[in-house]
């Protein structure tokens, strides 16, 4: 009697085995795509493994005889070419998927490069030594949530020391009150003890913040006060405040220097900035300035045409000089100001590397002292170089006074002619001096305009990258050249009569 009701349920189980291994194959099948995709079987993955094998055993328990037909019949000869074919296509995406997954490659095909991370991020993110946390509190409905998401993938692509998580405060309400979390849109960076929060997605926040927490002491910038120079507390457009805001972001502490007060310049000192003094520097302050530059420090130091306030003197053991009169450029200036010089092309620099348009309006010129020939040759002598020059149809006008610009041979100066350059030089250390210094090498950065960088002018053009740029060349810190911020905007596409006929009856055909 059991033994007929076991042949009568043989069938049925016969049947359902039969779905169960088709089940069971597409486990496998899941399983495979799983571990195609992510290089490694996890946790899923391996749950479908097992239960798709399971089905598939219980159908040969079932099916026996089936099975056993099946790999010995005419079919399966017949097959074997097909199968062979199948599984070398396998083995070949399996290949593949490895050979990607050890050497992956990326292309960005976007004009602008969009979406490739700058090469002074990637050279942050390749110095870092310790792990640095990066947690961002944003809702999921908000569109930043995915860009967030591709930009951090970029960072962890360059450095493993990348910690990366986003979270959305509604769904993990504890975790947001663990890290005092009050809104949305904040991202928190961690290293050790030290924490830096910004509400901004852009490369440019998000490599300063690493920055912040990745460097133990931020570099010190001072500008001198006390003879009318640009004000970097001022919001007015004369002011420097918005120069000081961007120094901080790039990992910078700004502050003021009176050497009426110190009497000399602070040892601690990365840059020392000397933006269009109005009134004399006292004799006392030129030697400390002096006397600081020569012990290996670094300068930027700006002036407008009309005053000099002993500048050249100070500049005098470097052989370069503020010029007389003021610049005129009938052939690159902006918006028909001839007196607004415009930079498009520079000699090769660190610091003009792929620096966008600038202009100096209102600018003097920046001369190069002539030094005997046995000087020149000398080691360690001045390596003066040009960074920013106007056009051959320019030229310094002398008579700043008279509203007719023209061309004066017996007074004007004809261009080409710098507005900004260079000097590098080997420091005049002492024994002891030279074994404690970090660097052996003193750095101007000369520009005779300081109202590119004002507060009326600093966003416009790449006046602001210039200004950045000659901080980190003379703070020696080459790697960060400053990072332009991406340009989204829409791409227009210029087409022909003919073309645009072509593409307006092809729409209607097809």
């Amino acid at each position: 009697m059991i033994g007929t009701k076991v042949k009568g349920l043989r069938p049925h189980l016969e049947r359902l085995s039969a779905y169960g291994a088709g089940l069971g194959l597409v486990m496998l099948a899941v399983a495979l795509g799983i571990w195609l995709i992510l290089g490694r079987l996890n946790t899923l993955a391996e749950g479908f493994l097992a239960a798709g094998l399971l089905l598939i055993g219980l159908f040969v328990l079932a099916r026996p005889a089936q099975v056993r037909a099946a790999l010995t019949g005419r079919s399966v000869r017949y097959s074997s070419n097909a199968a062979l074919m199948t599984l070398a296509f396998l083995g070949i995406l399996v290949l593949v998927n490895f050979i990607a997954n050890r050497h992956p490659q990326r292309v960005d095909l976007t004009e602008l490069k969009q979406y490739t991370l700058s090469p002074a991020t990637r050279q942050v993110l390749a110095e870092l030594q310790e792990p640095v946390e990066i947690t961002a509190f944003f809702s999921q409905r908000d569109r930043r949530w995915g860009e967030l998401e591709d930009l951090m993938r970029e960072y962890q692509f360059y450095s493993d020391k990348i910690k990366f998580q986003l979270i959305d405060p509604d769904e993990k309400p504890a975790l947001a009150r663990q890290y005092k979390v009050t809104s949305y849109g904040v991202l928190i960076f961690r290293r050790g003890d030290k924490e830096q929060r910004i509400f901004s997605v852009s490369e440019q926040d998000i490599t300063s913040a690493i920055l912040k927490v990745a460097r133990e002491h931020p570099k010190v910038i001072y500008f001198l006060t006390g003879h009318g120079e640009r004000d970097i507390e001022s919001f007015g457009e004369e002011g420097y405040s918005q120069i000081k805001r961007a120094l901080e972001m790039n990992n910078y502490e700004v502050r003021p220097l009176n050497l009426t007060i110190s009497r000399t310049v602070p040892a601690d000192a990365a840059v020392l900035v000397i933006a269009a003094p109005k009134k004399p520097l006292l004799e006392e302050e030129q030697k400390a300035i002096r006397s600081y530059l020569l012990k290996a420090g670094k300068a930027l130091v700006l002036q407008d045409p009309s005053n000099e306030a002993g500048l050249n003197d100070v500049l005098s053991p470097w052989y370069v000089r503020f010029g007389e009169g003021l610049v005129i450029d009938v052939s690159n200036s902006l918006l028909n100001d001839v007196a607004s010089p415009v930079a498009a092309r520079y000699p090769y620099s660190q610091i003009t590397k792929d620096l966008p348009m600038t202009f100096l309006p209102h600018a003097r010129p920046v001369e190069r002292e002539e030094m005997e020939q046995a000087l020149q040759n000398m080691p360690g002598t001045p390596q003066y170089q040009s960074l920013i020059r106007t056009s051959n149809e320019s030229w310094a006008e002398m008579n700043v006074a008279d509203r007719q610009v023209v061309f004066d041979p017996g007074e004007d100066k004809r261009g080409p002619i710098d507005l900004a350059a260079t000097v590098e030089a080997d420091a005049a250390l002492g024994s002891e001096e030279q074994e404690e210094a970090t660097s052996r090498k003193t750095r101007l950065v000369v520009i005779g305009d300081s109202d590119f960088a004002s507060n009326a002018f600093v966003g416009s053009l790449g006046n602001g990258l210039l200004f950045l740029n000659a901080i980190n060349w003379l703070a020696e810190e080459e790697a960060i050249i400053s990072i332009p911020p991406k340009q989204f905007g829409p791409r227009s596409v210029v087409m022909t009569g003919p073309q645009m006929r072509f593409v307006f009856y092809s729409s209607i055909l097809f």
